[in-house]
Formats: structure tokens, sequence, C-alpha cells
């Protein structure tokens, strides 16, 4: 009885911080994992990702694959044009989507399992873009404070109940110091602060694309990491250090069309420590056309 108690007290206390990444070697989706199409349907870059113990999720414009730790193809579903950022959270999956339409009512919050079963979605007043979740609450970026010809500060955000999909507050507008160009792009959370990218105006300019907030969206700091497609916090920071699973899309626009170049994420790894982030994936991969 005392070592079932253990048990059950040691499965309730689970975190990200309670399963191992199989190793930090970037590598490449399998060929045939994504499709470019669905459809007919451009599915464009991935726009979110995240991991649990067994298995890593990517949602494009209009599907989310699911694969092993080593890129191996479990599953795809279609969906609804433009799912955005995914997260996982208590055994579900949550995805933040944008309609192409205009106007209010754009957005919405789909819900999936593991299994990338569908379970339940709920509308947004708001265009939705990164998502993440923490302590049961849903963190939503609702949209970009302005246009892409006219750089902004910060972005539309919103918190919503992780098990009704219910909103906790009015939406809001959060000015995190920085221009961007778009929404949020991905978001993610350590069980204590959340990590938000964005895009910057100027990729290449010594402008920070990580912010990071804590639960009641202060900023806590900046740093400078470059434009991701997908971004989750991952096990295995050491000395206070945060590490993260990140990826980007290899040969995506029209490759499988005009260069016969399949499309496949990148997968890489980083890590924040002593206010300083950088790569510390084992080896780099560069994969041009040239290549072949």
């Amino acid at each position: 009885m005392r070592k079932l108690l253990l048990f059950v007290i040691e499965l309730a206390a689970c975190s990200v911080y309670a399963w191992k990444v199989p190793s930090w070697d970037p590598r490449l989706t399998e060929t045939g994992a994504v499709k470019e199409f669905v459809n007919k349907t451009w599915c464009g870059h991935v726009q979110g990702m995240c991991a649990n113990s067994n298995a890593l999720y990517f949602a494009y414009h209009t599907q989310i694959v699911k694969t092993d730790w080593l890129g191996r193809f479990i599953k795809r579903v279609e969906v609804e044009r433009h799912t955005g950022d995914i997260c996982l959270w208590n055994g579900k999956l949550y995805t933040a989507l944008c309609h192409s339409d205009t106007g209010h009512g754009r957005g919405r919050i789909q819900v999936f399992d593991e299994d990338l079963n569908f379970i339940k979605e709920t509308p947004l007043t708001r265009p939705a873009d990164g998502i993440t979740c923490l302590n049961g609450v849903l963190y939503v970026g609702l949209g970009p404070a302005g246009t892409k010809e006219q750089p902004f500060r910060g972005n539309w955000y919103g918190k919503f109940n992780a098990e009704t999909l219910e909103p906790l507050c009015e939406a809001f507008r959060l000015d995190h110091g920085y221009d961007c160009c778009a929404g949020v792009q991905n978001m993610t959370s350590d069980g204590t602060y959340i990590y938000a990218n964005y895009y910057c105006p100027d990729e290449k300019a010594d402008t920070p694309c990580l912010i990071v907030f804590d639960k009641d969206m202060n900023v806590k700091g900046a740093h400078l990491f470059g434009w991701r497609q997908g971004l989750d916090v991952v096990p295995g920071g050491k000395d206070g250090a945060v590490r993260f699973i990140y990826c980007t899309t290899i040969n995506w626009i029209g490759s499988a069309t005009k260069c016969q170049i399949p499309v496949q994420a990148l997968i890489q790894f980083a890590e924040l420590k002593d206010g300083k982030i950088q790569d510390i994936s084992r080896h780099c991969i560069f994969r041009t056309p040239l290549d072949r």
C-alpha cells in the first residue's frame, strides 16, 4: 500500500522534467512525413511544435504531424487554415487557429488528444497565434497590435481555462518593449515562466525575438534568438538552465513541385543560462537544393 501511495504521489508530481530527451543530436523528420499540399492547399512552413516523452508534434497551416523522437512518421491529421502554434497539457493538444477571412470572430482554440483525435473547440473574438499552458491556464496570443507596414510594439493576449476554454479575462494589449511585425509565433512554458518568440521587422538586427514573462505577463527578460518556427521547453537543463527544442522548415518554398526535394522539419536544441541563449545541438546540419 505504501509503495502504491508513493507511486501515485510521484505520478501526480510529473512535469516536463519527468522524462528524458533521447539525445541532443539535431535531426530531420523523415521524407514523406510532411505533405507540401493538403487538399490542394499549400501547407507552408512549421507554425508551431511541442513535445512529450514519446512524440513530437508539428503544426503546419493545414496539417498536424506526429512523429517519434527520431522524426519518423506516426500520424497526420488535416486541420483548418491557418492553424498556428500548438501546446500539450494534461494529455491534450491545444491549437491556435486564425481564419483567413477578416473581421472579428477569426480565431479559435481547438483541442485534440495525443493521438490527434478532435475533442472540442471554442470560437474567439480575435485571431489566435501563439499558445501555451501554465498551471491550467491557457495563454493565447490574439493577434498583432499593428500592421506589417507599420511595425508595432507588443501584441494582444488572452487567458483561458484549459479545461473549459472559458475566458478568464478580457483580451489585453501588452507592450513587451520591442518592435515586431506579426503576431506571436510560438509560446511555451517551463512551469514557472512563459517564453514567447516573435517575428521582428529585421531578422538580422540585434532585436530580441524571445521574451520571457511571468504568470502575470510581466516581462522578465529578452534574448537574441532569431526567428523560429516551433519552440517547446524540454527537460535536461542543469544549474538553473532552461532547455528548448526548436525547429525550422527545410525546402518549403515550392520544393516538392519545382526541385523534387522533400519538405522536412529540422529539429535542434538550445539552452538559456546566465542570461544568454545558445544552440546546444551536437552537430550542425546544412541542407540546400545544392546538396542533391
